[in-house]
């Protein structure tokens, strides 16, 4: 029996793969420059240490590795990159001026590393060598274009400019010969925001991009990957004010099993930060705000006239908004839709920012995490008010690595005690609904039948929103929660574990919260 087929976003997560491997290279050496307070110029030493052998190992030559290896660098600085064919020495004035504790990155978040793009083919079906030239051809029947042909060998062939892509021909053959090759980064884009651009190179439209992140964990060669802002973080670290970490409720178990919450406590106090405060709180505020527009829909649902011009202007449900990436992608893709249903609530990492910045208005706030689309939201002045820096749980890492601390000898005392288990239930697919929908049982009578759908991954999403336009879902939904991740935010692209044991741990932490719901506690 063949082993069942991984989708795109499982593929290749939870393997150290040599993509993996340079990335997370990279990010330490940079960071290890900052820490070790490296000349500016020191920055062109990089590429030779991670490329360091004077035959290539991944690529054709050794130049075009390290010129690969020298765009992921200026990514780590948080700098644009150099126009494909433009790429050369790093200039020291460059270096200086991302050596700050100020928020230097600018969009684009999500790059493509031209250089390192191998061109992949774009969606298509092919013959493979399984082809056993049968006599049946069951293939070359159904084709609807006649583009299935048989070659002087009896084996099939299929006409590419004549294609439609039906896939037809691949569902009929009985020795399934006939394969469906899609490029990885626009396979796992949910926005279609990935095609080709005149020399096949892959290219991001930022009119349709959410940087979700999903292509750069799904790209085997490695060519796409998102500005860092470790540099300024580091430099914050090093200066007069306090800095302060606010770690997402994914955190569990993204530094192995044996690394328990006291344990990154002391880490990251060992690196610097005045204090640790848990995401989950502003998870559970979150959950009271989008619990209050819940009771307010089913207040109001009843009493919408049914007059149509007035009924459009009525909200039909309660979009969860804590996902950034799926945020962005109902507004861009359903701007009425996202107008009148996805919550106004900030996301959690804006909740607890609010806190910290009203004790310590000088003090400089890092969102730590498994999001890439976190960056992005961070262009919203409302947001930027509060959160200074995102960093992955990647990038914390490479942080750690840099500065010599390793978290598995790490003791740590002190435990987190600022959230309910629903909050930080949160970074799991269904956990942000399950969360709303019991707070808001909890005010108005647990025998009130609320509604609900929820989708993770852009794509699913997509297909629930113009479902919900369509008027095609039956009950109509009160709550919808959308996830732009795989499984959640435990599936985010910032992330280090394996998703199911992401997955698996959080539930398990969470049962440990000294509150079941934020009601008890808020």
């Amino acid at each position: 029996m063949p082993l069942p087929s991984l989708n795109i976003f499982e593929k290749m997560r939870g393997l150290y793969t040599p993509v993996t491997d340079i990335r997370r290279r990279v990010l330490s050496a940079v960071a290890r420059m900052i820490v070790q307070d490296k000349l500016p110029s020191y920055i062109e030493h990089i590429p030779y240490k991670i490329i360091n052998t004077d035959t290539p190992t991944y690529r054709e030559s050794v130049f075009k590795e390290r010129a690969i290896v020298r765009e992921r660098v200026r990514l780590a600085f948080g700098m644009d990159l150099k126009e494909f064919g433009a790429h050369g020495p790093i200039n020291d004035d460059d270096v200086i001026n991302m050596i700050t504790d100020r928020k230097v990155a600018k969009r684009p978040i999500v790059n493509v590393i031209k250089v390192g793009c191998e061109r992949c083919p774009e969606h298509s079906y092919l013959v493979t060598d399984l082809c056993r030239g049968c006599i049946a051809h069951p293939c070359t029947s159904v084709c609807p274009k006649n583009c299935v042909s048989i070659l002087p060998s009896g084996k099939s062939f299929i006409d590419q400019e004549k294609c439609i892509r039906c896939g037809k021909c691949a569902q009929v053959c009985p020795y399934n010969a006939i394969v469906y090759r899609e490029r990885p980064c626009a396979a796992a884009c949910g926005v279609n925001a990935i095609h080709s651009d005149d020399d096949g190179f892959a290219e991001i439209d930022p009119d349709q991009c959410v940087s979700c992140g999903m292509c750069i964990v799904s790209c085997p060669f490695g060519a796409i990957a998102e500005k860092s802002e470790i540099v300024q973080v580091l430099s914050a670290l090093k200066g007069p004010n306090s800095v302060y970490a606010e770690i997402a409720p994914a955190f569990v178990s993204q530094f192995g099993p044996l690394v328990k919450p006291p344990m990154l406590i002391e880490a990251l106090k060992t690196l610097g930060f005045k204090d640790v405060r848990e995401v989950a709180y502003g998870a559970d505020v979150v959950v009271v705000n989008e619990a209050e527009e819940l009771i307010e829909l089913i207040e109001k649902r009843e009493n919408c006239i049914e007059n149509s011009d007035e009924k459009d202007d009525c909200r039909s449900f309660v979009g969860t908004s804590c996902c950034t990436a799926w945020a962005m992608m109902a507004e861009k893709k359903f701007p009425s839709t996202f107008a009148l249903n996805i919550s106004e609530s900030f996301a959690p990492m804006v909740e607890i920012a609010k806190q910290i910045k009203k004790e310590d208005p000088n003090g400089s706030v890092v969102f730590i995490g498994p999001c890439i689309a976190k960056k992005e939201e961070c262009f919203i002045p409302k947001v930027a008010e509060f959160v200074d820096f995102v960093i992955t749980f990647e990038e914390l890492s490479a942080l750690f690595q840099a500065n010599n601390i390793d978290v598995t000898k790490m003791v740590g005392k002190d435990e987190l005690h600022d959230a309910s288990a629903l909050g930080r239930g949160f970074p799991v697919a269904g956990g942000v609904a399950n969360a709303v929908i019991e707070q808001t049982k909890a005010i108005i009578g647990q025998d009130h039948d609320i509604p609900l759908i929820a989708a993770d991954t852009l794509k699913d999403c997509v297909i629930l929103l113009k479902k919900l336009e369509k008027g095609k879902l039956d009950p109509i939904p009160l709550l919808v929660e959308g996830m732009a991740c795989p499984y959640g935010c435990v599936g985010g692209p910032g992330t280090l574990a394996p998703l199911k044991r992401a997955q698996r741990e959080v539930k398990k932490y969470s049962s440990s919260a000294d509150w079941k719901q934020p009601k008890d506690h808020l």
